[in-house]
Parts: structure tokens; C-alpha cells; sequence
């Protein structure tokens, strides 16, 4: 009797600073953990002196959390501000709120959006994980990594387009048109006529120096090669051309994009190789030490997850189960976990089974493969299916502190 009444004084009662969030302004509203509403649903601006106005109303309750939904960027400064006062802040994905019903009321309003958010945490609160552990923090730069590597994508599809604008017999001269010797040179000489007319021997030491070697003869035929198919091309644009100029700015934006990602990727092992997870999950054959540092900037502390379907449902590799009566369906995988997780596993398993069809045919991931395909299986449903298997392998040893034998 005695517990029930300090509870219900709030000593051990948890209390919900609720956000629907905006650009630039969000709705939040205030409510115990009986639903009971200490503050109704109020317009906030994000600027500091408001924000600080409302921590003042708020910061002597016990039990504080913050709740709000994922809203591209625009959550950030208010889950940032809350995080700098030490206060607990959760980001819920917006399929949780939107699939959480406690209403037959179909309206909807950011005044009774601010409400559902706090209803859907304390509805679901076992399913939340604060995501500030030692390795969730590098999340950012894991971030900034793909983000860079969608634009280089882009940059080299533009790249392709104007060199068969500028001189097409490029990809005739080398082998591969974003090595660094290759944009050295076109960045150098984007056209036919800047290298036409040059000495064979000045080219030849050109292309020793950019390659780091010590012996020119080595690109003698490739000079002579480039030189014979830059006087029988058919280019008909000039070397001062718009298209020339566009050809130069791309290898220097792609040149760029390189450096900064081998500077994203440099930084995120030595922040990482020391932690305890990073050492377990790349002694698995197929984690190189990148690979390894961003999984576990994506996915965070694995150890948080009571079990491994959890953890799988996470990475979103979970099928789609639709059961009634008798009758079951087992759709495709849920998609709605970790996107990029789900790409870092999917590149490992597809480097696993290269690379053991050929070295290690003991391989437990290539040996499951080879099952499911006796079985029938589709290329990609095997793939799904290994990449299961390696969650089930992390989790097993994460969760026991162990490295990876392979028996």
C-alpha cells in the first residue's frame, strides 16, 4: 500500500515531454505515466530561450523522457538540446506511431500528434533503445560515408557520359577509368589535341611519375596506342570547349569525394579497432576492418538485443508473416530495419561465397549457401538466407564474448 502511494505521488512514475516535430517548430505536450496531461499540446519555436523556458517547466519532474518521432533532420536540434541537459531522449521510427492505434479516431492533427507519439512509447516501451552507446556515436560519420558514395556515383556516371563526348578511345587506353593514374592523366589532357603532338618519351615519363614507378618503358605502348588513336578519332569537340571544362571539374569533384571518403574510412577503424564488439565481429572470414567499424556504427551495441530474431529484425532481413486459421503466408523480408546494415551484410555474404568457393569450401555460410540452392532456392532468396545465418554467427558471438573458429 505503501509502494502504491509514493508511486502515484510520482516518485517512480515516469513523465513524457512529447514532440511532433516540424521545420523550424514542432508541437509537444506533457503527460505522466498514467496518461494524465500536465501540459496540453503547446506550439514551441526552436530557439534557445523557449526551449529553455520549457526545460525550467520541466526538469524537477523525476523520471523525465523525451520522445519524439524521426523526421528526416529536423528532430535533431531538439534531441541534441535534451541530450546536452542529460536528459533521456528517444527517436521512434514514424511507421511505429503510424501503425499504433488506441482510437477508433481517424483525425489527425500535430495537436493530437504529440499525444499518439507519447501513447505509442508508453504502449511499446519495451521496444526502445537509447542510442547513445560507444559505438552508435560514430553513426554520423557512417552517415556522411554513404552520402559520399551516393554522390561519387553519381559524379562517375557524368564522368562515363562526357568522356564519350570528349574522346570515347579512352576506355580503349585504359583499363580502368577511375584509377588515379587514368584521372591524373584525362585531367591533365581531357582532349586528343593536348597530347597528340607530345613527345612520345615526355608522355612515357608523365605517366611513370604519376604511377610511382621507376621505369617509363613500361607505358611505351600504351603511349604509342593512345597517340594512333587520338590522330583517328572522330572527336568533333574543341579542346576549349564547355565540355572539356565540365570533364576537368568532374575528376576534380570525384578526386575530391575519394579523399574524403578513405579520410572517413581511416578515421572510423582507429576510432573503433580497440572496442571490444569490433575485434569479435572481424576475426568473422568476409569483415575486413571498414566493413567491421561501419556495421557497428550502423547497427550499435549488439548486446543490446535480448535475442538474435530481435537483432535480426532490426537488419529488416525478417519475413513478412500473414496467419489466419489455418492458413500462413511467409512473404518477402520486412525491409523497415536498418537499410544499410542490411547492404554491409549483403556485400559480406556475396564476398564469403566468392571467395571460399575458390579457398575455404568448409566455410559455414558457403556451405548453407550450397544447400539452398540444392533446395532450389532463388540466388537472392539464398543470399537473404545467409545473411540470416551470419546475424544468428554475430549475435552468438557478441553475445559470448568470443572470436569467430572457424571448426
Amino acid at each position: 500500500m505503501v509502494l502504491t502511494e509514493i508511486f502515484m505521488k510520482g516518485v517512480f512514475m515516469k513523465h513524457i515531454l512529447s514532440f511532433d516535430v516540424a521545420k523550424g517548430k514542432s508541437v509537444y505536450c506533457f503527460i505522466d505515466e498514467l496518461k494524465n496531461t500536465i501540459i496540453d499540446a503547446t506550439l514551441i519555436e526552436h530557439n534557445k530561450s523557449e526551449f529553455d523556458n520549457l526545460f525550467k517547466l520541466v526538469k524537477d519532474y523525476p523520471n523525465l523522457i523525451v520522445i519524439m518521432e524521426s523526421t528526416s533532420i529536423y528532430h535533431l536540434p531538439v534531441e541534441n538540446y535534451f541530450r546536452s541537459k542529460g536528459i533521456d531522449s528517444i527517436v521512434i521510427n514514424p511507421k511505429l506511431v503510424k501503425q499504433f492505434k488506441d482510437t477508433l479516431n481517424k483525425s489527425k492533427t500535430d495537436k493530437l500528434d504529440c499525444f499518439k507519439i507519447a501513447r505509442c512509447y508508453l504502449g511499446t516501451i519495451d521496444n526502445f533503445y537509447y542510442k547513445n552507446d560507444e559505438y552508435f556515436i560514430y553513426n554520423p560519420l557512417a552517415r556522411q560515408y554513404w552520402s559520399l558514395v551516393e554522390g561519387q556515383t553519381r559524379l562517375k556516371n557524368r564522368y562515363k557520359q562526357l568522356i564519350e563526348i570528349v574522346f570515347p578511345e579512352f576506355n580503349l587506353i585504359f583499363n580502368d577509368l577511375y584509377a588515379d593514374l587514368t584521372l591524373n592523366f584525362i585531367h591533365d589532357f581531357p582532349h586528343p589535341v593536348l597530347f597528340v603532338n607530345r613527345r612520345i618519351d615526355y608522355l612515357m615519363n608523365y605517366l611513370k611519375e604519376k604511377n610511382g614507378t621507376t621505369k617509363a618503358y613500361r607505358f611505351k605502348n600504351k603511349v604509342l596506342r593512345m597517340k594512333e588513336l587520338a590522330s583517328n578519332s572522330l572527336c568533333f569537340v574543341s579542346f576549349d570547349s564547355f565540355q572539356v571544362q565540365n570533364l576537368v571539374q568532374t575528376i576534380e569533384m570525384i578526386q575530391y569525394h575519394k579523399s574524403e571518403i578513405n579520410k572517413i574510412k581511416s578515421q572510423l577503424i582507429n576510432e573503433m579497432k580497440d572496442k571490444k564488439l569490433f575485434k569479435i565481429i572481424n576475426s568473422i572470414p568476409g569483415f575486413g576492418e571498414f566493413s567491421t567499424a561501419l556495421f557497428l556504427a550502423e547497427v550499435g551495441d549488439i548486446t543490446r538485443f535480448d535475442d538474435k530474431y530481435q537483432f535480426i529484425s532490426f537488419i529488416g532481413i525478417d519475413s513478412v508473416t500473414s496467419q489466419s486459421g489455418v492458413s500462413a503466408y511467409r512473404g518477402p523480408i520486412s525491409k523497415t530495419g536498418c537499410k544499410f546494415g542490411r547492404t554491409i551484410l549483403f556485400n559480406v555474404v556475396t564476398t564469403i561465397i566468392q571467395i571460399s568457393a575458390h579457398t575455404d569450401k568448409t566455410n559455414p555460410i558457403y556451405l548453407f549457401f550450397r544447400k539452398k540452392q540444392s533446395e532450389g532456392k532463388h540466388y537472392y532468396k539464398c543470399i537473404i538466407a545467409c545473411c540470416t545465418k551470419l546475424c544468428k554467427i554475430i549475435y552468438k558471438l557478441c553475445s559470448s564474448n568470443c572470436l569467430y573458429e572457424n571448426k
